[in-house]
């Protein structure tokens, strides 16, 4: 089945790295990539009422400027069609830009978002961009890859799996780290941090999760503790020159979602060279009617550990 990616652009560089690395990293995979650019005036009170005219000049402008961008992106990657697994699609909409992920993203089913770090308009260096860390704290109906600017795809075959394994996890997006592990050939690193000596009951049945669902690829346990996960992540992946980190993008509690608090993103620190793959946590089984009736055959071991975990509040 042909996999459905979303690469959203703003046509900046961080954007258009990204629709690269994605190109690359799924080179031999069926897939429909789906590029979009969204325009609309971010506007309150009766300033918005200007949007509902159809010769407002902004609109004009810009509806001119997302065409002729994305059909320029268009014809630079089918030019040389040199890959028949691929097939390219542009979207414009007028509309702002989480409404146009979202809506996209529910009534097409992809599979994954994959963006830039930055937009055009973030110069800031050491941060990502508030619209990457928007995406990632509102999209939960897939997992989302983050691409920084300086980040390739090279040489490297490990992806970092960071966690404490106090978050349950979405069986249906760890499979995307799965499929990434086995098309780019690379081993699956576990960062695992615990506060104590050892795992408490919850703990181990995650972990004996992430040990069935990866049996059939290359996988390492490192247990650390005493340390603070973004400390003990920006060493490891410098010592292991990883290629990818991937970590459970848990669900932002009211506070954290009124602003007190860093979401988890940003406590993983930033990386300006390595791609961030974030997978939601656990879905209950009332919000994926599908979940049953996967024919994937390790589900068959898993679902007994599954199905016996509590549903946890832990971060």
């Amino acid at each position: 089945m042909s996999k459905k990616l979303l690469l959203p652009t703003d046509f900046s560089k961080n954007s258009l790295n990204a629709i690269q690395y994605a190109i690359k990293l799924y080179a031999n995979t069926d897939c429909d990539f789906y590029i979009l650019n969204t325009y609309a005036k971010n506007t309150s009170g009766l300033d918005s009422l200007t949007l509902l005219d159809p010769d407002d000049a902004f609109n004009k402008l810009s509806e001119k400027r997302s065409k002729e961008g994305l059909g320029n992106i268009l014809t630079r990657l089918t030019f040389k069609k040199d890959n028949p697994k691929h097939r390219f699609h542009v979207l414009s909409r007028s509309t702002l830009f989480l409404d146009a992920v979202k809506d996209i993203i529910e009534n097409m089913k992809i599979d994954m978002l994959i963006m830039g770090a930055k937009g055009i308009a973030n110069t800031q260096t050491g941060s990502y961009g508030k619209t990457t860390i928007s995406t990632i704290e509102n999209i939960r109906k897939c997992p989302v890859l983050i691409v920084p600017k300086k980040a390739t795809f090279g040489d490297s075959k490990e992806i970092v799996f960071a966690t404490n394994f106090k978050t349950d996890f979405n069986l249906f997006d760890i499979q995307h780290i799965a499929d990434i592990a086995k098309i780019s050939n690379s081993s699956i690193q576990i960062l695992g941090l615990k506060e104590n000596d050892t795992l408490d009951a919850q703990q181990e049945k995650n972990k004996s999760i992430l040990e069935t669902y990866f049996k059939n690829i290359d996988l390492h346990f490192n247990m650390i503790h005493d340390t603070k996960m973004n400390i003990a992540l920006q060493c490891f992946v410098q010592i292991k020159a990883s290629a990818m980190i991937s970590y459970v993008n848990k669900k932002q509690t009211f506070w954290e979602s009124m602003g007190f608090g860093k979401c988890t993103l940003e406590k993983l620190g930033y990386f300006d060279d390595i791609p961030i793959l974030a997978i939601n946590d656990r879905l209950k089984y009332s919000e994926n009617s599908t979940l049953f009736n996967t024919k994937d055959e390790i589900w068959d071991e898993v679902s007994p550990l599954y199905e016996s975990q509590p549903e946890s509040n832990a971060s």
